[in-house]
């Protein structure tokens, strides 16, 4: 290709949309002095930040679109804007400071098309590895739709950056290559911020064709039941092994058997202990974390947020969960639903949790157990001194105190030992009464928060296992009162009366407001336990 004047490089350029009008002359002018410097300094960065600001937006948002769903229209478009803004900022940034650098060390020209190339390739991994380092911190692996989607879209992204960056540096390559680069022989900021524009779009399709279809008032499930008389109390305990089952030799003998069981998945207590009571894995129960993250204007409350999201975990409203993230109802919220009577104290996603933790406010986690277990006998002893028959057919209590102390508490391990065996002691004992008001227990223990080992399932009922899982309980508790359990149910009942015919599915919970929040109480006693940092 023949040499060419550097005014009709600049032509073609201007052309293409690449240089504006004073631009021709900013590398002649002293960057300190010359305000036509700095506003085409400025507005050339501008321009490249924007496109790379709108390839960012795409594999952000749809790691958490993925993650989040279902999330309204105003979410997804609070959360582009807030990552949009973001990366403009800080690509627009960066860009000046690689163009100052350029202008002021006249031996770092760009005089070779590779010396360009390495420019941008540098620029685009410094501004993708923000990126990858924030899908990394997020507290639950990808799965793989969502790995395969959000690697493609930071191909894209970095791909996208480096033709960018060139771009923008093309002013100082033409003054010593004489020539356009290839790249570049045609535009390429108007077709990339088309596409860039309809990719954003796409990811508001999810918002429109699966919506979230909880009726306000569903119809309840047609449900079979066989009569029974059983009166069985559930207790769950967060950070009992088996181990620890096996080493205290009193909660043994309380049991007429007892089997290792596998936990439930899950990152969290909330978690793992909504997949125990409902029966059914997270992604039908849709509780995740201890708390979210909730976007003014937003009706949905955003559990998965990456650790490395400081604006996002700045600029929006934290708070634990409401008891209306839960998307399956615990079995004894249907058999209460059935019109049986029953009493549940401190389980996650309930009304009741924020009401334990607040009155156990400044006592440590011996005091949430206790106040746990004085609710759950007030609610048997109100009918069991004069009707025994007017008493709660099922009862069931979560006891969180050990998790607390073995995984939690700041203390040293005498410390840890000491509270652990008193919070062991009081549990034999609550063991003990509610046997004493005519209670067959189940009991449940699963390890705590990066706690290693077995969980533990023990019973006083009639039973056939030699093996149990987490899953287990809620099948287990449906054939002990007469329930059919559901097909969502991956665990088996372990109790030796025959199970019912299953049925498809409990259904959703009948909706209520996902606004709703806790009180701040029960937020500062989270705190105070360990649970949030």
């Amino acid at each position: 290709m023949p040499d060419r004047s550097v005014d009709l490089l600049r032509a073609q350029l201007r052309e293409r949309g690449y240089l504006s009008h004073g631009i021709e002359r900013w590398f002649a002018l002293d960057p300190w002095r010359s305000r036509a410097f700095w506003l085409e300094l400025l507005t050339v960065a501008a321009k490249a930040g924007l496109l790379v600001a709108l390839f960012a937006v795409l594999p952000l948002a749809a790691v958490m679109l993925v993650r989040n769903h279902p999330l309204s229209a105003w979410e997804v478009l609070a959360l582009a804007l807030i990552y949009g803004v973001t990366a403009f900022a800080v690509s627009t940034t960066l860009l000046i400071i690689i163009a100052l650098v350029l202008r002021l060390r006249p031996a770092l020209a760009v005089d070779t098309p590779r010396a360009l190339l390495g420019i941008s390739f540098t620029a685009s991994a410094l501004l993708t590895a923000p990126i990858a380092l924030w899908w990394a911190r997020f507290d639950a692996p990808p799965s793989w739709p969502e790995l395969l989607l959000g690697l493609v879209l930071v191909v894209v992204f970095f791909l996208m950056v480096t033709v960018a960056v060139s771009a923008a540096l093309l002013s100082y390559s033409i003054y010593e290559l004489q020539r356009v680069p290839a790249l570049h022989a045609k535009p390429r900021a108007v077709p990339m911020s088309v596409a860039a524009t309809i990719l954003i779009a796409i990811l508001f399709l999810p918002t429109y064709f699966v919506q979230d279809t909880r009726a306000a008032a569903a119809e309840p499930v047609q449900i079979v039941t066989r009569p029974s008389s059983a009166r069985v109390a559930l207790i769950a305990v967060d950070g009992l092994t088996l181990d620890v089952f096996r080493a205290n030799p009193s909660l043994g003998r309380a049991f007429a058997g007892s089997a290792a069981a596998t936990p439930t998945p899950g990152r969290s207590s909330p978690e793992r202990w909504a997949s125990v009571g409902t029966g059914v894995p997270p992604r039908l129960h849709g509780v995740r974390a201890v708390e979210g993250i909730r976007i003014p204007g937003g009706s949905h409350l955003i559990q998965f947020v990456s650790h490395a999201d400081v604006v996002l975990r700045n600029l929006a409203h934290r708070e634990p969960l409401p008891p209306t993230v839960r998307r399956r109802d615990y079995v004894w919220e249907v058999f209460v639903g059935r019109g049986m009577a029953t009493a549940s104290i401190d389980w996650w996603t309930t009304d009741s949790q924020s009401l334990v933790f607040a009155a156990a406010a400044g006592g440590g986690p011996l005091r949430v157990d206790a106040t746990a277990a004085h609710m759950l006998l007030n609610a048997i002893d109100r009918g069991w001194y004069h009707a025994p028959l007017d008493a709660p057919q099922f009862v069931t209590v979560y006891l969180p105190a050990l998790d607390i102390i073995l995984n939690r508490l700041p203390a040293d391990a005498s410390a840890k030992l000491a509270l652990s065996a008193r919070a062991l002691d009081a549990l034999g004992a609550l063991i003990a009464e509610v046997r004493r008001r005519g209670y067959d227990v189940v009991l449940i223990g699963l390890p705590g928060d990066k706690q290693s080992g077995s969980g533990v399932m023990a019973w006083t009922i009639a039973a056939r296992a030699t093996q149990t899982s987490a899953y287990d309980v809620a099948p287990t508790l449906c054939a002990l009162l007469g329930f059919p359990a559901t097909a969502e149910m991956p665990g088996r009942s372990i109790a030796s009366v025959p199970e019912l015919p299953r049925i498809p599915t409990f259904g959703r919970r009948a909706a209520r407001a996902e606004a709703g929040k806790v009180n701040d109480e029960y937020y500062k006693s989270l705190k105070s336990l360990g649970y949030i940092r």
